[in-house]
């Protein structure tokens, strides 16, 4: 049964396919093996479709020689059935910005502990593991779930001073957003 989903998710990609886009993330360096071009909105169909399941999510996010398995995954586990552990070894496997983006905003943004993930993995030496780190403190700033601005402020501009360029411009955007929030807390 499980196996018929994942053909029938395959298929879709199949149709979606855009050699367009594929042919711009692969010279742009993306580095899956596979591309099959879809955009998000066409994902969200898809794994809308196909509802909620941790087993074929887990199993499409194996499957990390595809691009588009790898940002299904996340718009198809449930959030109640990740453990901190799973979320860990899903975010040390991140591989690019795009995966972590999508990760953190359609999945881990929602898990109970998803501040002590930020708080694990701002302190990383891996640049990617901090940019996902601070792509999980900006969903939870923007959806109202972070109210202690100056913790973030700080470590956002430790980061900052770091002058790490995957991670800048994600941080400059947190202080920017930390800085409107306060402005406007006494007009709501």
């Amino acid at each position: 049964m499980e196996q018929d989903i994942i053909k029938n998710i395959k298929k879709s990609f199949f149709a979606y396919r855009n050699g367009v886009i594929t042919d711009r993330l692969r010279n742009a360096g993306d580095r899956h093996k596979v591309i099959f071009g879809l955009n998000i909105p066409q994902l969200v169909e898809i794994a809308n479709a196909t509802g909620q399941n941790a087993n074929i999510a887990r199993q499409l996010w194996f499957n990390s020689d595809s691009r588009e398995s790898r940002l299904i995954a996340p718009m198809i586990f449930p959030s109640e059935d990740m453990s901190i552990e799973e979320a860990h070894s899903w975010i040390d496997s991140v591989e690019n910005t795009e995966v972590s983006d999508n990760l953190c905003h359609k999945l881990l943004k929602k898990l109970p502990y998803a501040e002590t993930l930020f708080q694990e993995y701002s302190l990383s030496a891996n640049d990617l593991l901090r940019y996902t780190a601070f792509r999980i403190a900006m969903n939870l700033l923007c959806s109202g779930y972070i109210r202690n601005y100056n913790t973030l402020q700080e470590q956002a501009k430790l980061e900052l001073s770091k002058n790490c360029q995957l991670t800048k411009l994600l941080c400059t955007n947190i202080l920017d957003e930390i800085e409107w929030a306060q402005t406007n807390e006494s007009r709501f």
